[in-house]
């Protein structure tokens, strides 16, 4: 489907008006909520804070026991085997399914290479690129925890410290999905694209 130029500049204009704004208020509320817990976890548990944040104190830490118990409650392997969950491949044929689309239209829109999807769909373990994971989220107009919940299964998510993840996100909260026109808005800010 092609966007012609005339509604193709209005779309983006209307892109461009609240996406620079949007891109630096979350970085600030990002780094904000950062400090702000950061500051309160170490008001209220200061010995933890400095563990968890690798934080090194000048004095020695009151008991070396406690990481040596906290040890023992850690299941062993086959335990975290059986934990494991939904794969990227599993949860990405099951959004398919539930949507009620065919893969064929999935991977045209995500404008995904056949073969790239025989190759998820016959690989439970699949990992794609952060940039494949993204196509099929818009492909499938998948809403924000949506996609956060896919990207996870890849082991990605949208970080508020980076500009393409920013755009990304904004886009996807505008419901804008048409990967074409995501790509253009990318380019337009020297991102690349996702399409190859």
């Amino acid at each position: 489907m092609k966007i012609s130029d005339k509604i193709l500049y209005q779309r983006l204009k209307r892109i461009r008006e609240g996406l620079d704004n949007y891109i630096n208020s979350r970085i600030i509320f990002e780094e904000s909520l950062y400090c702000a817990s950061l500051a309160e976890y170490m008001t209220r548990e200061p010995d933890k804070a400095m563990r968890s944040y690798n934080i090194c104190p000048s004095v020695q830490w009151d008991s070396i026991e406690e990481p040596l118990c906290a040890m023992e409650s850690v299941p062993d392997l086959e335990e975290m085997l059986e934990m494991k969950e939904e794969t990227f491949a599993t949860m990405l044929l099951r959004l398919i399914d539930e949507k009620g689309l065919k893969d064929s239209e999935v991977y045209k829109r995500a404008n995904i290479d056949r073969r790239l999807f025989s190759k998820i769909r016959g690989d439970e373990d699949y990992t794609p690129s952060k940039k494949t994971a993204l196509s099929f989220c818009l492909a499938l107009h998948l809403t924000i925890d949506e996609t956060e919940a896919l990207l996870k299964t890849a082991g990605y998510t949208l970080s508020a410290s980076s500009r393409f993840d920013l755009i990304i996100r904004y886009l996807i909260e505008k419901k804008e999905y048409n990967i074409q026109f995501v790509n253009i808005v990318l380019y337009e800010y020297g991102e690349g694209t996702l399409s190859k």
